[in-house]
């Protein structure tokens, strides 16, 4: 065989192969333009989720900390509109613990306010832990009012699994 006529045999036998992969299929299911959850979602009428959020803040990292909290926040933001925009109801939970309590005071940035004030309004439940306000001596008045302080969220995590929320850990 010339080489010739082995390149174009290579080549007939390689676009077969993908001719193949390529035709359409009326039983295949188009392929959406936008990346979307609804596989996961099949058959879920509410997505219940738990934000176990433990970000390690030092004084040396208060202001990082801070700006991770709100990137966090934000996401939890976008995570409840696809959970609706999917059609599944958004049942969401965050719970602060740990450090993390003394990001979500009076002295939290204007955007981690604005977010908890933001998710508050949409249903979103927020807790911290009135371990961690004691560990760290943050008063618990000083929580940002649209928090509740609970007694330990461990406990709280330990309920809110036993009732289907999905445990989301973020450190």
């Amino acid at each position: 065989m010339t080489m010739k006529k082995g390149f174009l045999l290579l080549l007939g036998l390689t676009l077969l192969i993908l001719a193949a992969g390529c035709g359409s299929d009326s039983d295949s299911p188009a392929t959406p333009s936008t990346p979307n959850d609804m596989a996961a979602l099949a058959g879920v009428d509410v997505g219940k989720g738990l934000f176990d959020v433990n970000i390690g803040v030092t004084p040396e990292t208060f202001d990082a900390s801070m700006g991770k909290l709100a990137l966090y926040l934000d996401v939890i933001r976008q995570t409840h509109d696809g959970l609706e925009a999917q059609g599944a109801a958004a049942d969401i939970i965050v719970a602060v613990r740990g450090s993390a309590v003394t990001l979500v005071t009076g002295a939290a940035s204007d955007d981690v306010k604005g977010l908890v004030t933001t998710l508050a309004g949409m249903g979103v439940t927020f807790e911290a832990c009135n371990v961690a306000t004691a560990l760290t001596g943050t008063p618990n008045d000083a929580i940002l009012p649209e928090i509740k302080v609970v007694g330990n969220t461990f406990i709280s995590a330990i309920g809110y699994q036993a009732k289907g929320y999905s445990p989301i850990l973020i450190q």
